[in-house]
């Protein structure tokens, strides 16, 4: 994580001690369990964010030429405001006497908006002063301007400013100002954006998940085999995924296996040099992990349809819908087709008749058959309870 916003805040800017001045203030974000010296120690740099690390490192030495406006983008969950707290916590580390103001769209927006209800003149110049007289300016969320038309303009005037003191500016979004409604957004705003460098950070792919698990599992005190940790890597679509798993096996793993030897306690165990002496922990196996989110999956909720899971499971597994509801009785198709009875069960809570009527009219007695030597399948094939895992994520939106 990084310092402590005290230790970051070395001159902050004088604010008065009211909302808007808190959330205005420089601050430092924490990364759970990322705690390390250096702002950017822990954060995994790759092909899907090299650019934007570049630009942020060099923007921290007080480099901003040709960088400034940096315009960072991506999808959430990919490392964006972790980048921008590093970016702030580096410069004033380097800096110490800069001045520094860090904040979120949102925050601006209320702060737009409590200046404009101060009084003829007098808000506007107390925030002016207060945004447009730092040497480093960083917005996040910058969607989050999407209702607020008076701050949109404030920020394109601010920018303006700001490029003529010669400070520089970092500014966070989903996705690039070329692609932002143009009515909603000023031109002139957009300009100023796209003036600067404008870097894509890309969900992180297999690599980078793999070396997020495990940097990850010696910080949970978690022991994964091998193959395990490439089941998660493969499995998650991001960090945030990552971190509900781990969190979650790191929980089990506390608990112990559950009666009758199944759950993450099974497997090897030995002794953890980061817990007190003596103490040992289990090496989580492939099928203890797999088994374990395809479990996760399946008790989601009732918030899928039968069709759904069908389409889905047809998807998966390279099939056209009319032969998992048709008489088809090759193995590969009858497998997939039992998986999809089992998941309807699951997932929808509909009756075996229900889902005996959509497979072709099949009786329930085929469907109770179908859904136990599925279940029995995903608990001794890894592959096959990784794509329950990924078909039950895609239904219930998690």
């Amino acid at each position: 994580m990084e310092p402590a916003a005290d230790s970051l805040a070395v001159e902050r800017m004088t604010l008065e001690p009211d909302e808007t001045a808190e959330r205005i203030e420089p601050r430092a974000r924490a990364v759970p369990g990322l705690a390390a010296p250096h702002p950017w120690d822990g954060y995994l740099t790759g092909p899907e964010n090299e650019l934007a690390m570049a630009a942020a490192q060099a923007m921290a030495r007080g480099e901003h030429e040709g960088i400034s406006p940096l315009l960072v983008h991506g999808p959430s969950g990919v490392g964006k405001s972790r980048l921008l707290a590093g970016l702030v916590a580096e410069r004033l580390r380097r800096q110490p006497g800069s001045a520094v103001a860090h904040l979120d769209a949102e925050a601006f927006a209320v702060a737009c908006t409590e200046a404009a209800g101060a009084g003829v003149g007098d808000g506007w110049a107390d925030l002016r002063d207060r945004l447009r007289g730092v040497d480093l300016f960083v917005l996040e969320d910058l969607e989050g301007l999407g209702r607020a038309p008076m701050a949109r303009d404030e920020l394109a005037h601010t920018l303006d400013a700001l490029e003529a003191a010669g400070a520089a500016v970092a500014v966070s979004a989903q996705s690039a100002p070329g692609t932002w409604p143009r009515g909603q957004w000023p031109a002139r705003l957009v300009n100023r954006l796209q003036g600067g460098l404008t870097a894509r950070i890309e969900p992180p792919g297999p690599a980078a998940r793999r070396r997020y698990v495990l940097l990850s599992t010696g910080l949970h005190h978690l022991a994964l085999s091998a193959e395990a940790v490439e089941w998660l890597a493969q499995a998650a679509d991001g960090y945030r995924t990552l971190d509900g798993w781990l969190a979650r096996l790191a929980l089990e793993a506390r608990l112990g296996p559950s009666p009758g030897g199944r759950g993450p306690g099974r497997g090897s165990t030995r002794a953890d040099p980061g817990r007190h002496p003596g103490a040992e922990r289990s090496t989580l196996d492939l099928r203890t992990v797999a088994t374990l989110f395809a479990e996760e999956a399946l008790l989601a909720g009732p918030v899928a349809t039968i069709d759904g899971v069908a389409r889905a499971v047809a998807a998966r597994f390279g099939l056209r819908l009319g032969r998992l509801r048709g008489p088809d009785r090759r193995a590969s198709v009858v497998q997939a087709r039992h998986l999809a009875m089992h998941l309807a069960r699951s997932l929808t809570g509909s009756s075996f008749a229900a889902i005996g009527a959509y497979f072709g009219g099949r009786d329930p007695a085929t469907v109770r058959h179908a859904c136990k030597a599925a279940a029995e399948r995903i608990t001794a094939d890894p592959a096959l309870a990784a794509a329950v895992v990924a078909i039950g994520g895609r239904l219930t939106h998690r």
